[in-house]
């Protein structure tokens, strides 16, 4: 009869039972361990990262940026993207990046990966990378460049390092940055820099040191050499030691600060040249303009020339990337804070009545775990008579 209660399936009275009883039984008898999601969620437990974006071989941007919980990415994950001209990696919490992460990505020039916690960079991560024009790896953890970090980049033209922890850069880390103008290693912890690492850039135009522990003694006297045949615009090198040149410009020594010095040790003997491009003469063919709507952030003007006030060059980086204007830099404390724990982190992305202390999914209101909707279906179908 209607409004009367036929078995625990059917719609009653007040007092009667009701499915959502039902469903809550359920849930309390599941076995020890199995994975539980809240309703209105969709819970990944393994992230379905590798070959994710394969079937999109046309997409020309990818913004992944500003996502503290992608952690780690599989080498597969931007296979077939080989139209992809600007990636978006920046401010996640990436410690390390597989050596292919980058392969057959022929087309891309803009790759963003600041503001990470990336601890170091392998050879030949970017070796497929021949049309990069602007690398952004500021804001990291990196602490020293090898050798072949950057083989194969012969198209770039800006290389942001700041504020990272560099303490070592490889003699030859820069030999195959011939077209590089903008190099940013201020705010790290370099001491030295030997000259022949700089010689290795001839188009190099801006350059700042500034914010670094230099030692000027014997060891820096390859380095003044260099700035005193370099013609680019560079910020002040202020020595730290030793004691008697501390707040002294590394500039502006003379050849008489280095007269005790042992006599210089020939350079070693350049290596061979680096990878070639795969595709001969293309890089150069394909590209890119200079990016006119990012000049201003680098005291460039029109075209990327410089500008009539090549003090603005030194003016503070704003802490926005270039397409992100709401872009907050991280502390320290924000990196780590809840380093580890990574249910407190997947609890974040599910708010609202539907998610439980017990939660670790991430939530997408109006879907329904998988393995309930047949259960609901039944449990709220129409009510029998």
């Amino acid at each position: 009869m209607p409004g009367q209660a036929s078995g625990v399936l059917a719609w009653g009275p007040p007092g009667s039972v009701t499915p959502l009883f039902c469903l809550l039984v359920l849930l309390v008898t599941l076995p020890p361990g199995a994975p539980t999601c809240p309703m209105l969620c969709t819970c990944y437990f393994s992230p379905p990262t590798p070959g994710t974006f394969r079937h999109l071989p046309a997409l020309e941007e990818l913004d992944l940026g500003d996502n503290r919980n992608l952690r780690s990415l599989d080498p597969d994950t931007f296979r077939g993207l080989e139209r992809l001209q600007s990636l978006h990696l920046y401010r996640c919490q990436l410690s390390n990046l597989p050596t292919t992460l980058f392969r057959s990505l022929f087309s891309l020039q803009y790759l963003y990966l600041q503001e990470n916690n990336l601890l170091y960079l392998q050879d030949d991560l970017f070796v497929d990378l021949a049309n990069l024009s602007h690398l952004f790896l500021h804001g990291n953890k990196i602490r020293v460049l090898s050798e072949h970090v950057f083989r194969g980049l012969w198209g770039l033209d800006r290389l942001l390092l700041h504020v990272n922890r560099l303490h070592s850069v490889h003699r030859w880390a820069f030999r195959d940055l011939a077209k590089l103008t903008i190099l940013y290693l201020f705010n790290n912890s370099l001491a030295t820099l030997p000259g022949e690492t700089l010689a290795e850039l001839p188009s190099l135009e801006f350059l700042r040191l500034n914010n670094n522990p230099w030692a000027c003694d014997c060891r820096a006297r390859s380095l003044w050499a260099w700035f005193e045949r370099a013609r680019v615009s560079s910020s002040a090198v202020a020595c730290t030691t030793p004691p008697e040149r501390q707040g002294h410009d590394l500039r502006h020594l003379s050849q008489a600060d280095f007269r005790d010095c042992p006599p210089a040790n020939h350079a070693p003997a350049r290596p061979a040249g680096g990878t070639k491009p795969k595709w001969g003469g293309e890089a150069e063919a394909g590209r890119p303009r200079s990016n006119s709507s990012s000049n201003h952030l680098y005291g460039l003007g029109e075209g990327g020339a410089p500008p009539a006030d090549p003090s603005s060059f030194y003016r503070d980086l704003p802490a926005s990337d270039i397409r992100s204007p709401k872009y907050d830099s991280p502390t320290e404390v924000d990196y780590w804070a809840g380093y580890g724990s990574e249910e407190g982190r997947l609890k974040e992305g599910c708010a609202g009545p539907g998610c439980s202390p017990l939660d670790s999914g991430a939530c997408r209101p109006g879907i329904l775990p998988a393995a309930l909707p047949p259960l609901l279906l039944l449990l709220l179908g129409p009510p029998r008579l």
